[in-house]
């Protein structure tokens, strides 16, 4: 299982440092710790994670990975460079080849090689699902294997959501959800981390979200945003009447309607469908730092 807990000599190989540097940081307060009974520093992954934001310091040298990993080399190689199409070919043989704990490993890798989670969720997960998906639609791939990888890369995002830096709770509150028959929940998952470390209070329905629950979810919470994933509804006049339904009970409540997704179109927002359009996690990370007035 991959480690949350650093060591000392671990963070010192992460930013190439001493390990004096490296008790001096803990001992002076800018880089938290925790003693053990023998007076060892441990460092949690967020804390350092934290620490490298706060004073602008990218990892240039690597973290072991965990046990006997055939791609170690090739991946600390990749994250130096930050070589995403080489970083995107280990990520979807370890998704159609390996267990679930063996691909959270390589996102907690990542994760704390300061691979940030909108560059995770964009230049890694959604062009490494684009190409498990072309490769079975040339019959290179079963349609198991596909749903194998998906199923296996949320499991390995959820195990992740530990590790994830959190900032102060900002008071605001966000739902998110996929509506009708909506299945597709990768893209959802990563606004919903992204929204979660900017410090919003949230809530999370998942798929296939009927709309009678979907209102008496937004009527119960009252959430100044939700989110709706719009990935793989082929019907678009569906979609559109189930948009109609869902704007008008989040604006009932005061809140703002954000629709992602390869079924989203602007015309959903000229329609008052929505308030906004998500096409990245790049675009959700935009969205939560610009500093939006609600």
């Amino acid at each position: 299982m991959k480690k949350t807990i650093l060591s000392t000599a671990d963070v010192a190989r992460l930013f190439n440092v001493t390990e004096t540097t490296v008790k001096r940081w803990a001992d002076g307060g800018t880089l938290k710790c925790q003693k053990t009974p023998g007076g060892h520093r441990k460092y949690e992954v967020k804390n350092v994670v934290e620490f490298a934001e706060k004073n602008n310091f990218d990892p240039v040298g690597t973290l072991a990975m965990p046990g006997d990993d055939a791609y170690g080399p090739a991946l600390q190689v990749a994250v130096l460079e930050r070589a995403f199409p080489a970083l995107v070919r280990i990520y979807v043989e370890k998704a159609l080849t390996s267990g679930r704990a063996d691909l959270y490993n390589l996102f907690s890798f990542l994760y704390e090689h300061k691979i940030h989670l909108w560059e995770l969720c964009d230049l890694i997960i959604r062009p490494g699902m684009i190409e498990i998906g072309e490769r079975w639609v040339r019959g290179e791939l079963g349609v198991n294997h596909e749903h194998r990888a998906s199923y296996e890369t949320l499991d390995a995002l959820s195990k992740l959501h530990s590790n994830i830096l959190r900032k102060p709770s900002n008071g605001r509150t966000a739902l998110f959800s996929c509506l009708g028959e909506e299945t597709h929940e990768i893209g959802l998952r990563c606004a919903f981390y992204l929204f979660e470390s900017e410090g919003w209070i949230t809530h999370y329905l998942g798929a296939r979200m009927p709309l009678t629950a979907m209102v008496s979810a937004v009527r119960e919470v009252r959430p100044h945003v939700v989110c709706i994933s719009a990935t793989g509804n082929d019907n678009s006049d569906t979609l559109r009447a189930l948009l109609k339904e869902t704007n008008a009970v989040v604006c009932e409540v005061g809140g703002k309607l954000l629709v992602g997704g390869r079924g989203a179109s602007p015309e959903f927002v000229q329609m008052n469908l929505c308030s906004a359009l998500f096409s990245s996690a790049e675009d959700v990370h935009h969205f939560l730092t610009r500093g939006e007035k609600w």
